[in-house]
């Protein structure tokens, strides 16, 4: 074979071996973008999506009851005392007024013998979140709701607070509630700050303040504020669980 015939041979056959190449690399290069966005659009596994609303029944682990409720009975709340004794902040009693007060809710049924605290027991019953869409299903913002015994307090949520509290952060939400009754008239507040994970919620603090008007009197309680005893991680926790649709006030 003469010289220029090989050459020949020789150059065509790096050519066709180049563009084997170059066409091979090209659909691995394709291949792999292709799985990237694919696995891109995928969740991780393990991490399940977040469907609302997202529900949390709160349980006490101090209350020794707890420990003895059967498999599937809900667990009881955690309860808080405004007007510890029946008291004021500026120590008068208020005995009188708070039992006026109370009849407007009715007893509890929950825990019954708290029913005979001078006080004014409130329970911290559930937790729900719930996302609020405008018409073309974009998701423009959040509302926290608290449950209590008897009724519930909803408000918009912050979008710091609830982009911490969804990536698992914690996050400090306040809701404050406005009643009018004619004769008595309440205004209370509450700040919790809670993290989230999985199924489980976590309550690391509770502050509420809580005042009332019966007709030109007014009495406002001590403030409260709630921290975990030292050793302990957290004040209460919330498992995930259906919560009943009560009165929102």
């Amino acid at each position: 074979m003469e010289f220029a015939e090989i050459m020949f041979s020789t150059t065509v056959q790096f050519r066709i071996a180049a563009s084997l190449f170059l066409a091979v690399g090209l659909a691995l290069a394709c291949g792999d973008r292709g799985a990237s966005q694919e696995t891109a659009r995928r969740p991780a596994l393990g991490v399940r999506p977040i469907k609302f609303p997202l529900e949390y029944q709160i349980v006490d682990p101090e209350n020794p009851k707890n420990a003895t409720l059967k498999p599937g009975e809900r667990k009881l709340p955690p309860l808080i005392v405004m007007f510890p004794g029946g008291k004021t902040a500026d120590d008068k009693d208020a005995k009188g007024p708070i039992g006026r007060l109370e009849s407007f809710r009715g007893k509890s049924k929950l825990i019954p013998e708290s029913n005979d605290n001078p006080g004014l027991p409130v329970f911290l019953a559930g937790l729900r979140f719930l996302e609020r869409r405008d018409a073309s299903g974009k998701v423009e913002g959040y509302d926290i709701e608290l449950q209590g015994e008897f009724n519930a307090v909803r408000v918009p949520a912050s979008d710091e607070a609830m982009k911490d509290f969804l990536a698992g952060k914690k996050a400090t939400f306040s809701l404050e509630s406005r009643l009018d009754y004619g004769i008595i008239a309440t205004v209370s507040t509450t700040k919790l700050e809670i993290s989230r994970d999985g199924d489980r919620l976590y309550i690391y603090s509770v502050e509420g303040d809580f005042s009332f008007r019966e007709a030109i009197f007014t009495y406002k309680s001590p403030s409260l504020k709630k921290v975990p005893a030292p050793g302990q991680r957290y004040l209460y926790h919330g498992e995930a669980g259906k919560l009943p649709d009560m009165r929102i006030l």
